[in-house]
This record gives structure tokens, C-alpha cells and sequence, in this order.
């Protein structure tokens, strides 16, 4: 399954040089006989994808919470509408 859309933003795919840059970094991981240095360099990752796991939810609160006060904002303006032009459906 192939998600392309989350909460209506377009998840677009990844550039095949990064795709390609990735793919050899990690073969040369694979291939490397360096436990130590490939140890330290795991726990690295672990530590930066916490940081941005953090980021990415903190943008995803503020994303939601601007959707949220433009739905508000949409509401109030619907609100605002003389009822009765709306009774007698003029424009």
C-alpha cells in the first residue's frame, strides 16, 4: 500500500539520486567490517531521528491547529449571513 496523500498534502516521492545516493551508503555500511564505527554510527541515527520525530510532530500540531482556525474562520463567516436573504435566497 502506497500512501500519497496525508491529511491532504501531497506526499511526493523521493529524487532517484537520493534514492541511489542511500542505496550506496548503505551497501558500503554492509560491506564495512568497522563494528565499532558502525555501532556509533546507528546509535547517531537513533538519536537524530528522535530529533526530528519530534520536529516533524510539533509541525503536524501547529499544521492541524492553523487548519483548525481557518475551519473557525469559514464557520463564523457562514454565520455571518443575513438569515434572511439566506431564507429568501438572494445573493
Amino acid at each position: 500500500m502506497k500512501i500519497n496523500k496525508f491529511l491532504n498534502i501531497d506526499i511526493e516521492p523521493a529524487p532517484p539520486e537520493l534514492e541511489l545516493s542511500v542505496e550506496m551508503r548503505c551497501r558500503e555500511i554492509m560491506e564495512s567490517e568497522d563494528y565499532d564505527n558502525i555501532k556509533r554510527y546507528c546509535t547517531h541515527l537513533i538519536r537524530h531521528q528522535m530529533k526530528q520525530d519530534v520536529f516533524l510532530a510539533s509541525m503536524l500540531g501547529r499544521l492541524v491547529e492553523l487548519e483548525a482556525n481557518l475551519v473557525v474562520s469559514q464557520v463564523k463567516a457562514e454565520k455571518k449571513t443575513n438569515p434572511i436573504k439566506k431564507f429568501f435566497r438572494i445573493p
